[in-house]
């Protein structure tokens, strides 16, 4: 029975015909404010993710050399292909987490790992993602450097609500990326702009010797958090009052 689920914020079936409405300036101000809540454990799910990347890393130099890690394409091509697949499920993790403080769910590090409670659709969706990617900087690549920039901000934008549909709601792999293309092309432009300000701020964040990423990091999946429930909306259980913990995430 769903009779004790609520949705907190959009609704899918809703954001699939493009009503929604999504306030930059509100998102970026809820996203800030949770932040300071919320950060110690976003901290602690990153360093797991940077940890096993440098593990990736340290692998990878072993079994080719430094100069085919810098000049071969096809190795780097390798590299990002599975560097999404391993990275994916971590990544998941990390959305949910910033989906559950969106609404109110406190979080721990160690649930960084609840991205494995649904690895193989994770995975999939970031290999799609990821080979498209590449195609979009070959293909482009062609007309001009800088236009192949573009397709692949392009497709980082309208495939970035895939993975919380996955790991939130349980969409497949293929109508996830669906949904989220779909929804994102109704109000592309205000996408792409946030997108913008958010690449902006991570690289003032950078310069003072990337001390600014301790904040910006976990605010950026808070902030992915907030977005996902303005639009599509955080599915919870409404659990009786006498339990101390009133709400907690369906998926």
């Amino acid at each position: 029975m769903d009779d004790n689920k609520v949705t907190i914020g959009g609704s899918l079936v809703e954001s699939l015909k493009g009503n929604y409405q999504l306030s930059l300036r509100q998102v970026f101000e809820q996203a800030f404010n949770i932040t300071k809540s919320n950060l110690t454990p976003l901290i602690g799910g990153f360093l797991v993710l940077l940890g096993i990347n440098v593990v990736m890393v340290l692998i990878l130099m072993n079994v080719f050399s430094i100069e085919s890690l810098q000049t071969s394409i096809k190795i780097q091509y390798f590299s990002s292909i599975l560097q999404a697949v391993i990275s994916a499920p971590l990544l998941g993790g990390l959305m949910l987490m910033g989906i559950k403080h969106s609404v109110g769910i406190g979080t721990k590090s160690a649930d960084v790992f609840n991205g494995f409670n649904v690895m193989f659709p994770l995975i999939a969706v970031a290999l799609i993602s990821t080979l498209l990617s590449i195609v979009a900087s070959q293909l482009f690549g062609l007309i001009h450097p800088n236009v192949s920039i573009l397709a692949q901000l392009y497709i980082t934008v309208i495939l970035i609500l895939a993975m919380p549909l996955v790991i939130e709601r349980g969409v497949g792999p293929l109508n996830a990326l669906y949904y989220s293309i779909k929804i994102i092309h109704f109000k592309l432009p205000k996408f792409i702009l946030l997108f913008l300000i958010l690449a902006g701020l991570l690289l003032l964040a950078v310069i003072p010797f990337g001390l600014g990423l301790i904040w910006m990091l976990p605010m950026m999946y808070n902030l992915l958090g907030v977005v996902y429930r303005e639009v599509i909306g955080v599915t919870v259980i409404d659990k009786p009052k006498k339990d101390s913990s009133s709400e907690n995430i369906s998926a």
